[in-house]
């Protein structure tokens, strides 16, 4: 599937202005957190597999390690398309590329739809450390660094199914457009919200049925089959799906007559040496599509969780995981009238270590 090199698409003119000075230093800011968390839980107590303590049929498990085989193939596969073949035809990164990898680092913000209150649970039955998320500035939610992240699934699931949304949904916009020029630019945003809405809640309902994960945490007037573990939160579409990957979408169609997006915007006429200049919008694409990221998905679905509904009654252990430990005697799974618990220190260094 093509690339914006070669596709037709929407050419807004830049103006005067530069974006980047702005964005770099957003992306700086963020990156260095991300970094420095992740290291942290690298190095930290725990950087430790989860393990299930409920085993899985072996049709449930064939399915489950299916998932770990392909997912990393079709990322080698996705990486040399989309980041390294153009940086070796170009002689740099594409800013396609670039986005590539930013939105891959997106999964750092993945364990933070449980930031306020645990609302995504994973199967510990795929290979996991655990979750980096007690290593997190300002972390509240109890036993968050169980959540076992699957990494063969997340990692490249951030670039193949994450940027390969919007790489879908804007091949076959582009499409759409050199049939009908006159469609404007207000009316081509649209679609791509919506269409990233739809695709991401066909995909994430996918995912959940073959026992990837589950959202016990949801409003359940919001949300397909509500009460069953298997429910899916609509708001999950629209802010993931339309919002958090819409905005690097909408980065990535609408460029100026240069080439620059709305981040990078005023580099191309600097004398930065080509190295400082690739750096520089680097940092400039991380900053945008990681803020919007954190301003658009974050922080609704972590508002979202505090006023979800009660937990499935039912749902596999390897689930849950020890992570219901709300309530008074810390063994009551979020919801209603539950009490939520807080960290000792709730801004710099979270604990929950002697929760029961």
């Amino acid at each position: 599937m093509p690339m914006n090199s070669q596709a037709p698409s929407r050419q807004i003119a830049a103006g005067g202005g530069s974006n980047y000075k702005f964005w770099a230093v957003v992306g700086a800011i963020l990156l260095i957190v991300e970094l420095y968390t992740w290291i942290a839980w690298i190095s930290g107590p725990h950087f430790t597999p989860t393990i299930p303590t409920e085993p899985m049929t072996d049709t449930q498990m064939n399915i489950i390690w299916g998932y770990q085989i392909v997912a990393p193939l079709l990322m080698v596969v996705a990486a040399w398309y989309w980041i390294i073949k153009p940086w070796r035809e170009q002689g740099q990164l594409t800013t396609d590329g670039m986005l590539a990898i930013s939105m891959t680092m997106i999964l750092f913000y993945d364990p933070t739809f449980n930031y306020a209150s645990t609302s995504l649970m994973y199967n510990s039955h795929l290979i996991n450390f655990g979750a980096w998320t007690s290593s997190m500035p300002g972390w509240m939610s109890p036993k968050g660094h169980v959540l076992p992240e699957p990494l063969l699934v997340a990692v490249p699931g951030y670039l193949i199914a994450v940027f390969g949304q919007a790489v879908l949904v804007l091949w076959v916009l582009r499409k759409y457009k050199a049939r009908h020029p006159e469609v404007g630019p207000l009316t081509i945003a649209l679609l791509i919200v919506g269409s990233l809405i739809v695709v991401d809640s066909i995909a994430e309902i996918i995912l959940i049925q073959s026992r990837i994960y589950m959202y016990p945490g949801a409003i359940h007037a919001l949300t397909l089959w509500p009460g069953e573990w298997y429910q899916f939160p609509l708001t999950e579409g629209i802010f993931f799906g339309g919002f958090g990957i819409g905005a690097t979408a909408l980065l990535m169609y609408f460029k100026d007559d240069r080439g620059e997006t709305f981040a990078d915007r005023g580099l191309e006429r600097t004398r930065y040496r080509k190295g400082r200049k690739q750096f520089t919008k680097f940092l400039a694409l991380v900053g945008f599509s990681h803020a919007a990221f954190l301003m658009l998905y974050t922080v609704p679905s972590a508002f979202v969780a505090l006023h979800a509904d009660p937990y499935p009654e039912e749902f596999p252990a390897y689930f849950e995981n020890g992570m219901c430990v709300y309530g008074k005697d810390a063994n009551l799974c979020p919801g209603p009238g539950v009490m939520m618990p807080r960290p000792r220190d709730q801004f710099f260094s979270p604990k929950f270590e002697d929760q029961k």
